[in-house]
């Protein structure tokens, strides 16, 4: 894998984003978890609301749109052999790029322009989150244009000569996208990890040890699991504890909530998709310990879409990660 292919993907080991809850309101505190609040609606007065809600708009934003932009982008520079040179007409395969689709620029533009004037002010935040719009409004049309060039293949008919022309300006876009992503993504990482953390506590403090508090305690545990584990080589004592202690957690939270009352009605699926994140987590550690290698077919799947297939890898983990929050989030 060149540099220039690297550029692009590693914004594929981005991870989708917990979306914070509404602040417990201390007098209701026993009558069950806080509800996602809709990014649209007004807020109350009570500032750790107006950062929950300020946060769920952003978080909504990143999670429908980054990784189906990133990977349209992953799924471009796969098959150029040269991104310097772009594509030349001789590739054995051309792959169709993913849209941005109206809904998704929609969504951005509508919940970064509210969030990023909502209160309270995050200026590092606010500022990536500006930038990040900007760079996705001018990725957009880009991506459509080359999107049906190439579903329609019309590559057939003037060889290749529009490719070579969308090329450079595609490329670039491309990258302003990724870099202002990292940005963003850091950020609103960063400060939703805070939000989450003292809502743990504060859930716990209240309401005991529930599915509100599982839900953001498994998800908090996963995130680190997922950063100890995604390395090429980690200390396998260290990883193997904390991923007993994981395991140890979702045995108490299928014990705990086994019998609960006004659980969530998805819960079983969210406690399904922790279990497979934990086999997930297994086969990393495993992979490293034994020192299993990748075989050719593997490391030629490892530059594409098929990695998060491979069992074992970073991108499997990734991708079982994300799907215990997309689990979560529907909570």
């Amino acid at each position: 894998m060149n540099k220039g292919i690297k550029a692009v993907t590693l914004g594929m080991l981005v991870t989708a984003l917990v979306l914070p809850l509404v602040a417990c309101d201390k007098k209701n505190a026993t009558q069950g978890k806080p509800v996602p609040q809709a990014a649209s609606k007004v807020v109350e007065e009570d500032p750790d609301t107006q950062l929950s809600t300020k946060l769920s708009a952003y978080v909504d934003c990143f999670n429908t749109t980054d990784g189906s932009v990133r990977d349209s982008a992953d799924r471009y520079v796969s098959w150029i052999g040269d991104l310097d040179a772009g594509p030349t007409g001789k590739e054995r395969k051309v792959k169709t790029l993913r849209e941005v689709s109206a809904v998704q620029l929609d969504t951005c533009t509508k919940a970064i322009t509210q969030a990023s004037k909502a209160k309270p002010a995050i200026p590092a935040l606010d500022a990536a989150a500006t930038q990040y719009l900007a760079d996705l409004t001018a990725l957009a049309p880009l991506v459509s244009q080359a999107y049906v060039y190439y579903s329609h293949e019309d590559y057939k008919d003037d060889g290749f000569a529009k490719a070579k022309q969308m090329h450079q300006p595609l490329m670039m876009a491309f990258g302003r996208f990724i870099l202002s992503s990292d940005k963003y993504g850091a950020e609103l990482g960063k400060e939703n990890d805070a939000l989450s953390a003292a809502q743990i506590v504060e859930i716990e403090k209240n309401e005991g040890r529930h599915s509100a508090f599982f839900h953001l305690e498994v998800i908090r545990q996963a995130k680190l699991l997922t950063a100890q584990l995604s390395p090429e080589s980690f200390n396998v004592a260290e990883v193997s504890k904390a991923i007993d202690v994981f395991n140890a957690l979702l045995d108490e939270s299928a014990k705990a909530t086994a019998d609960e009352p006004g659980k969530p009605l998805s819960w079983s699926s969210f406690q399904s998709q922790a279990g497979t994140f934990l086999k997930d987590c297994k086969d990393r550690m495993r992979r490293v310990r034994d020192h299993t290698p990748y075989s050719e077919t593997d490391q030629m799947r490892m530059q594409g879409i098929g990695a998060s297939n491979i069992e074992g890898s970073p991108m499997r983990l990734f991708d079982a990660y994300n799907k215990l929050v997309d689990a979560g989030n529907r909570l």
